[in-house]
C-alpha cells in the first residue's frame, strides 16, 4: 500500500473508525499525517523580470 493509498483510505469514515480502534489499543500506532510548511524564498519572487 502507498502512502497515497493509505491516506485515501484512512480519511474514509470507516478507516477513521479502524483508526481509533488501533490507537486505543496501541497508542501511536497511526499517526495523524502533520503539514508540513516550506519556506519560500521571498527576494527571487521580486527579483525575477
Amino acid at each position: 500500500m502507498t502512502i497515497e493509498q493509505y491516506y485515501r483510505w484512512i480519511n474514509t469514515k470507516a478507516g477513521k473508525k479502524i483508526k481509533d480502534f488501533m490507537n486505543r489499543l496501541i497508542p501511536g500506532l497511526m499517526p495523524e499525517p502533520v503539514p508540513v510548511r516550506v519556506p519560500v524564498r521571498q527576494e527571487d519572487r521580486y527579483n525575477r523580470r
